[in-house]
């Protein structure tokens, strides 16, 4: 196969650039993971440590020329950090609902033991009594201690009781604890919207969440049918802002992946939105996203085609193609541009390029109607043909990549011939050659 060829080329160039976008990336997503982490407190030196190492061996594989290896493990890394904050957050928000359960339990025992002290006739200290109405730490071991002494002494008055009960072990709280009667559990209505706004919280600012917390609050106790309407509406508002809150929170990330994108790329970006969340945003904040990632893919794609362009005109100066100084300007003005064999005149090759392929053949010259024989023109074919070997061996070599995605046989089409002015111009009449110094 050595007629015209179109060829997909990608350049060592090109795959570094991508893969420094990539890392990038994964410093993008450790600095929010490190940032959200420490806000909600949950994670610890250790784990940002072993975080950082990880970036760095990322890194080590771009020195070491191991693209593909970081081309798959950075959007890995960037994956696992997010799932990572995820699983921690839905931990915080785990341990503030254990929290808050305790804290209710406590309270009502504290009330239970308050009352049967009380009832006991048992005087109170009333530093006491405020400490275990405040569930202070403590508290409710010194009140249950009095309860317990006055009822040992009660006991102690009848002698054989005393004898009877020689060798039991002592009554502790947690068994006095567990003889009251159960006690109620949390409206599963209140504890799903409370899960909700914890989660909100480890998302959003405190302070914007207050007033839900407010509102919860006054339906634990209001009248049936006011508890049941500010539940609802609890319900509607914060399952509506938590969904926004999430996408939000992803799109943030995404728009600070692609802003340090642009900035390794040296790229500046106009691209500043609001990111503090604000609910109905979340239009203007893609908007922004898509605006600086396709600033970055054109910044991409104009570097690409400039080094496709000097790899394969340095690639057929190295074959022996004259080759010169303002080609690649030319290539890019015009998109088409032909070299001549400085070992076979009357030969050449035509380069076009379109998008991110090109279109590489073999010419023939002819200058007055006149030019090298037909029968010439399989030979010419064919030394092409080795000449697109050694390309693509050259340019895998310096680690990029040459793929034939279409090529028709020696013979298939007619050599086609390009009309030259005189003896020695190369160019073809619509296609001039600019003229400069040789790249040897």
């Amino acid at each position: 196969m050595s007629g015209p060829k179109v060829v997909r080329i990608v350049t060592r160039e090109e795959i570094i650039e991508l893969c420094r976008g990539h890392l990038a990336r994964v410093d993008a997503a450790l600095e929010e993971w490190i940032r959200v982490g420490r806000r909600n407190e949950c994670l610890d030196e250790d784990a940002i440590a072993a975080a950082t190492r990880r970036r760095d061996a990322l890194a080590a594989l771009i020195a070491a020329d191991r693209f593909q290896n970081l081309q798959k493990q950075a959007p890995d890394e960037i994956a696992y950090l997010q799932q990572n904050m995820q699983t921690r957050l839905a931990e915080v928000v785990a341990r503030q609902a254990l929290a808050r359960t305790r804290e209710k339990r406590e309270k009502q025992a504290s009330e239970t033991l308050l009352n049967r002290l009380h009832s006991a006739g048992i005087t109170l200290d009333p530093a006491l009594e405020l400490q275990l109405k405040r569930c202070e730490p403590g508290a409710v071991g010194k009140a249950f201690s009095l309860l317990a002494d006055a009822q040992s002494q009660a006991t102690a008055s009848n002698a054989l009781a005393v004898q009877l009960g020689e060798g039991e072990r002592k009554r502790t709280f947690s068994d006095w604890l567990a003889g009251q009667e159960p006690i109620q559990d949390e409206d599963p209505a209140i504890e799903k919207l409370q899960a909700r706004i914890d989660e909100l919280c480890v998302l959003l600012d405190p302070s914007d969440i207050a007033v839900w917390r407010s509102r919860l609050l006054e339906a634990g106790s209001a009248p049936v049918a006011r508890r049941n309407l500010v539940l609802d509406g609890l319900d509607i508002e914060t399952g509506r802002v938590l969904s926004q809150a999430r996408t939000w929170t992803k799109l943030v990330a995404e728009y600070r992946m692609v802003c340090a994108e642009l900035a390794e790329a040296g790229v500046e970006n106009s691209e500043v939105p609001y990111l503090e969340f604000t609910a109905g945003r979340q239009d203007d904040l893609q908007e922004s996203i898509d605006r600086s990632r396709s600033l970055l893919e054109q910044h991409r794609a104009k570097r690409a085609a400039d080094a496709r362009r000097a790899a394969v005109l340095e690639g057929l100066a190295g074959l022996g193609y004259e080759v010169s100084q303002g080609m690649s300007t030319s290539l890019a003005e015009e998109g088409r541009l032909v070299v001549r064999s400085m070992a076979r005149p009357d030969y050449g090759v035509e380069v076009a390029v379109a998008a991110e392929r090109m279109q590489m053949r073999p010419v023939a010259f002819e200058s007055a109607g006149q030019g090298p024989p037909t029968s010439r023109d399989r030979d010419a074919e064919t030394i092409w043909c080795g000449d697109v070997s050694v390309l693509q061996a050259k340019l895998a070599a310096l680690g990029g990549q040459l793929a034939i995605e279409k090529s028709l046989p020696i013979g298939a089409t007619p050599l086609k011939r390009v009309a030259i002015a005189g003896q020695d111009s190369v160019a073809a009449a619509e296609v001039p050659v600019l003229k400069g110094r040789t790249l040897r």
